[in-house]
C-alpha cells in the first residue's frame, strides 16, 4: 500500500502571509514551468489529474457555508491555503514503486516541503484538514496479464458506478460522490505522462554527478528503460477518497492527526470488494468448477447449493447482463449476494473458453492475492538515486 495524491487545507492564516505566498507562487511558476526540468513545481492552479507531478498551492479567501436551505454557498472568510500534490511523486520523482505508507508522515513531509520552498512558516501539518487521499495498491502482473484483466472488466456490468464509468484499453475509471476507483496499467501511464519529464530531470542529475560526459545520454536512457520495465509489470489499483466520505465518517473535515492508516486502507478494501464483488477479504475466493461446487455444498447444503451452482454457471457462461434477464430481479440479486457471501467469483472461471490458458485465472485485485506488491523494488542500482543529489540537480 502507498499514498499518492493528497489534498490539505490549512487553518486560517494572516492576510499578509497569504499575499506573500501568492507572490512566491507566481514567481516560481513562471521560472519552473518554462524550463519543465525541475523536480518540484509550485503553481496556483488545479492539478490536471492524478499523473500531475506539480504541487498545487492555492490561496483562498472564500469558503463554503451551509445556508438556511441546506445548500452550500461561498462566503468570505479568513484566508487559508489549499495544498494538493502526488506525495509519492514529490518524494521519489515518480510513482512506479516505493511510496509513503504512513499517512501522517506523508502529510507532514508535504507541508514541510511547501514551507521550505515558499520560505514561509506554516502551521504544523497535524492541524491541517484533509480533503482528499488516494490509496494505491500495486500488483505484479505482466503487460499481457493486465490486458487480459482489462478485457474481462470490459465485459462486466457495474450498476452502481455505470453512470460515470470510463473504460479504456488499459485502464478503467469509476467516479462517485464519495470515492473514485481507478485501475490502470502503470507502464502505459508512465510512458505517456512521466517518461519525457524524467528524461529532462535525469539529464540534469547526471550532468551534475558526472559533469560533461558523452556517456550521460546512455545513463539517462538506461535509467528510463529500467523504470519502464518495472512499470510494464505493474497493475495499479487506486481508491480516491473524497472530502464527502471523510466528512460523513467523522462528522466534520478530519485533520491529519485524526486519520489512521487502518481507516484509509479499510476504505480501499471495502470499495474494491464492493465494486468487483470478489467476496470477503478474509475468505479465499474460488472460481473453478470443482472448488465452487464444494464451497456451495459446504456453505448451503441441500437443494439451495445446487440451485446456486446453476446460477453461477449461468453467470460464468452468459455474463451479468444476460443472466439478469433470465431471473427475476429479487432472485438475481439474492443469488448473487449468496455467491459473494460464500467467496465465489464468476470472473475468470475454468468453464470460460479462454480461462484454461488464462494468465490471470486466479487473480483478484485485493491484498490476499499472491501478486500484491508489499515489499520494496529489487535492490538494483539503476532503481536508486540519492535524494540529496536529486535536490541539488533541481
Amino acid at each position: 500500500m502507498a499514498y499518492d495524491t493528497i489534498k490539505l487545507k490549512s487553518p486560517p492564516m494572516d492576510r499578509s502571509t497569504v499575499k506573500r505566498i501568492e507572490q512566491q507562487c507566481i514567481l516560481r511558476s513562471g521560472c519552473d514551468l518554462s524550463s519543465g526540468e525541475v523536480l518540484y513545481e509550485l503553481f496556483s492552479g488545479q492539478l490536471l489529474g492524478s499523473w500531475d507531478s506539480r504541487i498545487s498551492v492555492i490561496p483562498k479567501y472564500e469558503d463554503y457555508v451551509i445556508d438556511k436551505n441546506g445548500r452550500p454557498r461561498l462566503h468570505a472568510c479568513e484566508p487559508y491555503l489549499l495544498v494538493e500534490a502526488s506525495v509519492h511523486k514529490v518524494m521519489l520523482g515518480h510513482n512506479v514503486y516505493g511510496g509513503p505508507t504512513n499517512f501522517k508522515e506523508a502529510a507532514r513531509y508535504l507541508v514541510a516541503l511547501v514551507e521550505k520552498l515558499l520560505e514561509t512558516e506554516l502551521t504544523p501539518a497535524d492541524y491541517w484538514t484533509v480533503h482528499r487521499v488516494d490509496v494505491a495498491h500495486v500488483y505484479n502482473l505482466s503487460k499481457a496479464s493486465c490486458k487480459e484483466f482489462f478485457d474481462g472488466i470490459q465485459l462486466m456490468s457495474f450498476p452502481r458506478r455505470q453512470k460515470n464509468a470510463a473504460k479504456y484499453n488499459m485502464a478503467v475509471y469509476f467516479s462517485g460522490k464519495t470515492t473514485t476507483v481507478k485501475f490502470y496499467h502503470k507502464g502505459s501511464e508512465f510512458n505517456v505522462h512521466d517518461r519525457s519529464r524524467l528524461r529532462g530531470f535525469f539529464r540534469i542529475l547526471f550532468d551534475h554527478i558526472h559533469g560533461t560526459d558523452d556517456k550521460n545520454h546512455d545513463r539517462v536512457e538506461r535509467k528510463l528503460r529500467a523504470l519502464q520495465r518495472l512499470a510494464d509489470n505493474r497493475l495499479r489499483v487506486e481508491v480516491e477518497i473524497h472530502s464527502d466520505k471523510l466528512q460523513y465518517d467523522h462528522g466534520k473535515s478530519p485533520t491529519v492527526a485524526d486519520l489512521t492508516d487502518e481507516y484509509l486502507e479499510r476504505i480501499h478494501d471495502t470499495e474494491i470488494e464492493r465494486l468487483l464483488r470478489e467476496g470477503k477479504q478474509g475468505m479465499d475466493t474460488v472460481r473453478t468448477t470443482r472448488a465452487v461446487l464444494n464451497r456451495l455444498q459446504a456453505q448451503y447444503p441441500g437443494p439451495q447449493g445446487t440451485r446456486l451452482y446453476g446460477f453461477w454457471t449461468t453467470l460464468t457462461t452468459l455474463g451479468d447482463e444476460v443472466a439478469r434477464d433470465q431471473y427475476s430481479k429479487p432472485t438475481f440479486y439474492r443469488n448473487r449476494k449468496a455467491l459473494e457471501d460464500a467467496g465465489i467469483s464468476w470472473r475468470g472461471s475454468d468453464i470460460v473458453v479462454q480461462a484454461n490458458d488464462s494468465l490471470i485465472h486466479d487473480f483478484t485485485p485485493q491484498r490476499v492475492d499472491r501478486r500484491f506488491c508489499n515489499s520494496p523494488a529489487r535492490n538494483r542500482p539503476e532503481y536508486h538515486v540519492s535524494r540529496d543529489l536529486m535536490r541539488l540537480a533541481a
